[in-house]
């Protein structure tokens, strides 16, 4: 997916958890979270030798996991970066969820099913698996009736 689609998509999982009453600035650690895994791409740093393999595979997001039983908002990073990892598995490039574990001499690249990043439909894509991604997070939360009432009134409110 592409920056904005990562940047938004934060943002509605962040909202999701602010009406599940997370304080904001725990909330925003899942965007800065969701960003995070595109440092991997940095031609400075890596030379891009290791994108969507160094900071997008599941042993970089456990680590910020089992960070977390010491700091509980870091699950929160983790969060965004796994909601990262899951728009990615629907762009056009595989990605390396299991990296360092090869497979022969390259690496196992899971997905690369669905849009290029350049793709007009990248945005909308990533938007609607946000908007799923959000909507089992607050149901999984019990406040899906809560955030459907929010959209209910705000829906009344801009169209009355």
């Amino acid at each position: 997916m592409n920056q904005k689609a990562h940047i938004t998509s934060g943002i509605l999982l962040a909202s999701a958890a602010m009406i599940a009453e997370i304080p904001p600035l725990t909330a925003s650690l899942i965007v800065f979270g969701g960003m995070f895994n595109d440092l991997d791409c940095a031609e400075v740093l890596f030379s891009g030798r290791f994108h969507r393999k160094l900071f997008h595979n599941i042993f970089f997001i456990g680590f910020f996991l089992a960070l977390s039983t010491k700091y509980a908002p870091l699950m929160y990073w983790a969060l965004g970066m796994s909601l990262h990892n899951v728009m990615d598995l629907f762009s056009g490039a595989p990605v390396y969820l299991f990296w360092p574990v090869s497979y022969k001499e390259n690496h196992f690249g899971v997905g690369g099913w669905g849009v290029p990043n350049d793709s007009f439909l990248s945005f909308p894509v990533g938007v609607a698996i946000a908007v799923a991604v959000s909507g089992g997070y607050l149901a999984v939360t019990g406040y899906l009736g809560e955030a459907l009432l929010l959209l209910r009134n705000l829906w009344e409110f801009l169209l009355p």
